[in-house]
């Protein structure tokens, strides 16, 4: 416990250390987060036990994923605020009630989901395939879950700001925001061991998260019981929901983004397939009812999101540089794991790589998650933005290193410290950017706030995987005309050249990392460093009364 000069009133009524619920909390975060990604891991045993041909059966299959997705960011649009009105601790526990009921549908969704699904179809006059009936399940009970698992981050994140203050909460937030990506990242990796345990199905993965979610949720509402509730005042905004939702939808789906698949692809082309091309049409319909949106809220009494809270510059620049650190994620999450895969010589060899991608993204996901820590200390003794330039720096090196050396014959050992740098710089950002946007929104808007940071962030893995993808594609087939012209396709150098061509592309990724991770060091330049001048002028005046009292 801290002392009574840095402790809220809602600390001190704690059940438990703050530390210790914070890492309660985290748990369903993780679990939720690795849900978005766990069903690459198993999408081909599914489609294969439902009887769904690959070549015409993929593009519905692939909804299982995306969504969860789509729900997972419409739920953060509102939820925050919802958690803002009804109180954290009752959004937190709906949401993980969903989140059950989800992953219970999802695991029994062959049963009576798809029996009650078909007979529907049947009685309002559509004649369906039964395993199509038991897809069209699974997908609905995962849109179930998604709803509940978009609230939990950002409820998690609110609640933790209650529990400490303002400058307390860099490491705490931080923290938090790690373990939401860190999930997502190992998703793939976590679904593929855990099926490869004897006697495991697919089901398992969902009936394991109902126990374990339980257990989090006794231990939080006991370790909670002493501490009030706090909400605000005002309505539910019905139309701001639809429009921002709504805007939010046709952006990820005009990016490509509901396709973002993490460590499952084996080559460029691949990655190409999985990110489809820009969908203008949608793109202008987001950007249509993203206006609605300002101007819904800018005229209604109780707006969801509070446009106010974009004249602190606080705000601005950590969600702007948010927006750049989730582009550059997904540089590296997205570059290793083709490049490991076109080393390989056989697809036998491809098979076995999984373990040693998962490995090698673990080199940049642990350093990240690690470093939210020293990230949040280091931003409460020097400020926000110079932490975050400290971070920015170091992935810089990272990703130079990385466009430097990039080969087709570069050693593990080489790509391994290049992510270190890399995952560790980013991870030194998430603590002062969520501790900056919430410490500058006002109290009764950290669910608002929480989501706003979780959002910005997936926005850049969106643009990211897409942009990233058709860079690749076109920088590869340019070099291919320039480099194999003349060379037969069976010839055993075509292979070799293309493979080498490849790897240095996505060494070139490693420029454009760096080039966005130095755009986001003009936004930290732009930050106001309150966080540790807040503390000194708080310890100052606490001197100062105490230098009052002896006089008196």
């Amino acid at each position: 416990m801290t002392s009574d000069s840095t402790t809220t009133p809602s600390l001190k009524k704690a059940m438990l250390s703050p530390w210790v619920i914070v890492l309660i909390l985290c748990v369903p975060v993780f679990i939720n987060s690795l849900d978005l990604t766990v069903v690459s891991a198993f999408l081909p045993e599914l489609m294969i036990e439902l009887q769904i041909p690959i070549q015409t059966g993929l593009a519905d299959a692939a909804w299982i994923v995306s969504a969860y997705l789509l729900a997972y960011t419409v739920s953060l649009a509102f939820m925050g605020r919802v958690s803002d009105l009804a109180g954290r601790r009752i959004v937190y526990i709906v949401s993980l009630a969903i989140f059950m009921l989800g992953s219970y549908l999802v695991a029994v969704a062959h049963t009576f989901p798809t029996d009650w699904l078909y007979d529907f179809y049947l009685r309002n006059g559509l004649r369906i395939d039964p395993a199509y009936a038991n897809l069209h399940a699974i997908i609905i009970a995962r849109i179930i879950q998604a709803f509940g698992a978009g609230a939990i981050t950002p409820a998690s994140m609110a609640l933790a700001s209650d529990l400490f203050p303002k400058h307390k909460r860099a490491i705490v937030l931080g923290f938090i925001g790690a373990v939401d990506t860190l999930g997502w990242v190992l998703g793939h990796l976590y679904g593929g061991i855990f099926l490869q345990i004897p006697g495991v199905v697919w089901q398992d993965i969902f009936w394991i998260n109902i126990p374990i979610t339980l257990f989090a949720l006794a231990i939080t509402l006991w370790a909670l019981r002493g501490v009030p509730m706090s909400k605000s005042k005002g309505r539910f905004d019905i139309l701001g929901t639809i429009a921002i939702a709504g805007a939010l939808i046709c952006l990820s789906i005009g990016l490509g983004g509901v396709n973002i698949e993490v460590s499952g692809s084996t080559s460029l082309q691949s990655l190409a397939d999985q990110a489809s091309p820009f969908n203008f049409g949608l793109l202008g319909a987001g950007f249509g009812l993203f206006l609605l949106f300002i101007l819904i809220e800018s005229r209604i009494k109780d707006p969801i999101i509070n446009l106010n809270l974009f004249k602190r510059r606080n705000v601005n620049m950590g969600l702007l540089a948010n927006l750049l650190i989730g582009y550059c994620i997904f540089i590296g999450l997205v570059a290793v794991p083709i490049l490991i895969n076109i080393r390989q010589e056989s697809v036998a060899d491809i098979k076995d790589a999984a373990l040693q991608v998962g490995l090698m993204l673990g080199a940049m996901t642990i350093p990240m998650a690690i470093a939210t820590i020293p990230g949040g200390w280091l931003s409460e003794k020097i400020g926000y933005g110079r932490t975050i330039i400290f971070g920015m720096i170091l992935s810089i090196i990272g990703f130079i290193w990385m466009w430097q050396t990039w080969s087709i014959d570069i050693s593990d050992l080489q790509i391994v410290a290049q992510m270190i740098f890399i995952g560790a710089g980013i991870g030194f950002t998430f603590s002062p950017i969520s501790a900056a946007v919430l410490n500058s929104s006002d109290e009764d808007a950290h669910g608002v706030a929480s989501s706003l940071i979780l959002i910005m962030r997936l926005v850049g893995m969106t643009i990211s995987v897409t942009s990233l993808s058709n860079f690749a594609i076109s920088r590869v087939n340019w070099l291919a005309g320039q480099q194999l012209a003349g060379i037969l396709p069976n010839d055993p150098s075509y292979l070799q050249t293309y493979s080498s061509i490849a790897a240095g592309v996505l060494g070139e990724l490693g420029l454009l990392g760096a080039i966005i991770c130095g755009l986001a060091i003009i936004p930290a330049l732009a930050m106001k460093n309150e966080d540790a001048t807040e503390k000194n002028s708080n310890e100052t005046l606490m001197v100062v009364s105490a230098e009052k009292i002896v006089h008196s």
